[in-house]
């Protein structure tokens, strides 16, 4: 069992991230989420209710997110927690960055991305609904993120990054088009197989660090056999 130490301080992050992002949305919210507002005007529109209710939401998600991670084994939490961070980071890197260049330089988009408007949500989602559009992204992101670290330590036949580009341009486009609709964005098919493969290779890539493949990652495990979580809890 892990202490009391580690919830709370997991809540503290989590409450800390939460209540950052919501107060970035609220300075991205010029122009229907497209640009930056006045901080004046950007904190006298935020409520501190809101705010409160956000913080919380990212304590109790968090600690959530650590009792998950502790069923698990050391060597697959060390992966899916990896994966989390570098897959919602690859969301803002590679995936929005892409969407920017295709915007700015070939006019192929309608948007150039970075965009805070809330989401519209499919019916499958509620939960997404308001949530603003590029958080969704990393959320998503995320998720496969995770998925796509495991899957990493199972497939050593194809290249990892060839394996996130396959994860990016099938996985994420298909969850895109079927839960997430980004507003103001309509375009081909192929446009998403693009711009989603180069999160997926963007990702494989933030976690090649990790050493997610081969005997290394068996070796660590073999090495340090106590929980990742167990070690974060020491001083």
């Amino acid at each position: 069992m892990f202490g009391v130490r580690l919830l709370l301080r997991a809540a503290w992050r989590g409450a800390f991230v939460a209540a950052s992002f919501y107060l970035i949305a609220k300075v991205m919210a010029g122009r229907g989420g497209t640009s930056p507002l006045p901080l004046e005007q950007a904190l006298a529109q935020a409520s501190f209710g809101r705010l409160g209710e956000v913080a919380g939401t990212g304590a109790i998600a968090a600690i959530l997110l650590i009792c998950l991670l502790r069923l698990i084994p050391a060597g697959p939490c060390r992966a899916i927690s990896g994966g989390l961070v570098m897959g919602a980071a690859a969301v803002v890197v590679f995936h929005q960055s892409t969407l920017f260049v295709l915007h700015q330089t070939a006019g192929l988009v309608p948007v150039r991305g970075f965009l805070f408007a809330p989401m519209h949500a499919l019916a499958e989602t509620p939960v997404l609904a308001g949530m603003p559009s590029l958080y969704a992204l990393m959320l998503l992101g995320a998720g496969l993120g995770g998925l796509l670290a495991l899957l990493l330590r199972l497939v050593l036949v194809l290249p990892d990054l060839f394996v996130g580009w396959l994860a990016g341009a099938l996985g994420f486009t298909w969850l895109q088009r079927w839960f997430i609709t980004v507003p103001g964005f309509e375009a081909e098919w192929w446009h998403w197989v693009v711009i989603n493969g180069a999160w997926g290779w963007g990702a494989v890539f933030l976690m090649r660090p990790l050493a997610l493949r081969g005997g290394e990652d068996l070796h660590r495990e073999f090495d340090e056999p106590q929980h990742m979580l167990e070690r974060a809890e020491r001083p």
